[in-house]
């Protein structure tokens, strides 16, 4: 069997990390982070690349949520299609922690890949504050996260918190909320790239479309 990996770049220290603890090697697509912004350029960017890879590997595994339904409609007609069955990367991230419902109401969450991200909470107030002035950029910071209490940065074993931390502090003062660090999981992504498809994952054969009844009861996530 012939497998691709398609991932979001956002975890790509985590991906990468699940490789190199399992002693994996796969053909890896990675995908931006910017297509977050719209479930359905998600979508669509994800079939491009199924159909391109579909005549070449058997199995296509991806690294990823169901991120605001984004992966809803994909289909391959030569290849059998292997997906975490999580709301998104967050909920990977996040999968052994307990009360996660309850965390998320009020927790917003940075890893280091979200940093190095092109809509980092920091590079999208240097660019409010440049084209709204800095009293209007604040305001929008404010409503934005004034149902937040705190910020955490997960610790996923795939960077240095010590590195990331100074920069989380920086962030959490300007949007005023406390920084938490607690500790992520890889365990998913392991599975994913080993082949421990047996539970939490959804396996499409060729032909079919992934549709919510395949993360039935899985929370869909928008943010």
């Amino acid at each position: 069997m012939k497998r691709l990996l398609i991932a979001c770049e956002t975890i790509k220290d985590e991906v990468e990390l699940a490789l190199k603890k399992n002693g994996v090697e796969l053909d890896t697509v990675w995908m931006s982070n910017m297509l977050h912004d719209s479930p359905e350029r998600l979508k669509n960017a994800l079939q491009e690349e199924i159909d391109k890879a579909e005549e070449e590997y058997d199995q296509l595994l991806f690294a990823y949520g169901n991120c605001g339904n984004g992966l809803l409609g994909l289909k391959s007609n030569t290849a059998t299609l292997i997906i975490p069955r999580y709301g998104d990367c967050i909920d990977i991230l996040l999968s052994e922690k307990e009360e996660l419902e309850r965390i998320r109401t009020s927790t917003y969450f940075l890893t280091e890949g979200w940093l190095r991200g092109e809509k980092s909470l920091d590079k999208e107030f240097a660019h409010n504050r440049e084209k709204y002035g800095e009293s209007r950029a604040r305001k929008v910071m404010d409503i934005m996260f004034r149902n937040y209490k705190n910020l955490m940065l997960i610790d996923t074993g795939a960077y240095s918190v010590d590195n990331s931390l100074p920069r989380v502090n920086d962030i959490g003062e300007l949007i005023g909320l406390e920084v938490v660090v607690d500790q992520g999981s890889i365990s998913p992504l392991e599975k994913l790239v080993t082949g421990q498809w047996q539970e939490g994952f959804c396996i499409i054969p060729p032909g079919q479309m992934t549709t919510h009844d395949d993360f039935d009861e899985v929370t869909v996530r928008n943010r």
